[in-house]
């Protein structure tokens, strides 16, 4: 979990109510202090949605759903070889975003952001990272608003690339407004320079 924005949590529900008489393990949430009490104060509170936190599976004694929270700049383990550390990242809210790394190489994930320095930051001092994905939530024309929700324009996006000091990086890029598709599309193509760059589909494989 990376913030707690309702695009960003909203399945939560869905997999607790659709799949409540499937599961035996507990849905453990994870992310930022600030994330989960949000969600246990504004979403699974019983108004909005059940506190499932108090709620036991039908199939075992574990409880509905977990909580677990995340410290920033912790290396967590979470497979042989394998692990996810979480860097604060800018956005409206409380938010992060991961650097996860298997065998050696890594993949850096902003989520939603508007300033990049701390993924930049990430970039330049980690020579493993050899990939981003990064949001790019609005065409340029909308810049005012991309500034004032604290996401990305492609525009926005190439002008703060620039600071990186390394280049071999892959720029993976998600988080595009549907109505946006095509005039974001080309916005990257107008702008990109000598980036390599991938927009992301459903069922893509980011390969690092």
């Amino acid at each position: 979990m990376t913030h707690s924005h309702l695009d960003h949590i909203i399945d939560i529900a869905y997999i607790l109510d659709n799949y409540f008489n499937l599961r035996k393990k507990s849905l453990n949430i994870i992310g930022l202090p600030q994330t989960i009490k949000a969600i246990k104060e504004n979403f699974l509170n019983n108004t909005i949605w059940p506190d499932f936190s108090k709620i036991p599976l039908t199939k075992s004694d574990e409880m509905a759903v977990t909580y677990t929270e995340l410290e920033l700049n912790k290396e967590y383990e979470i497979g042989t070889n394998e692990s996810i550390r979480a860097f604060k990242t800018d956005h409206t809210v409380a938010s992060c975003g991961y650097v996860y790394t298997k065998k050696g190489a890594s993949v850096l994930i902003t989520a939603d952001t508007y300033s990049l320095d701390t993924a930049i930051k990430e970039v330049d001092l980690d020579e493993k990272i050899s990939s981003i994905v990064v949001e790019c939530s609005f065409p340029s024309e909308m810049r005012e608003l991309a500034i004032n929700s604290k996401h990305l324009t492609p525009q926005l996006l190439f002008e703060k690339l620039k600071a990186m000091k390394r280049e071999n990086i892959a720029v993976y890029i998600h988080h595009i407004k549907p109505a946006f598709f095509k005039r974001i599309s080309d916005e990257i193509e107008e702008y990109k320079g000598e980036w390599e760059t991938i927009i992301l589909k459903d069922g893509f494989f980011v390969n690092f």
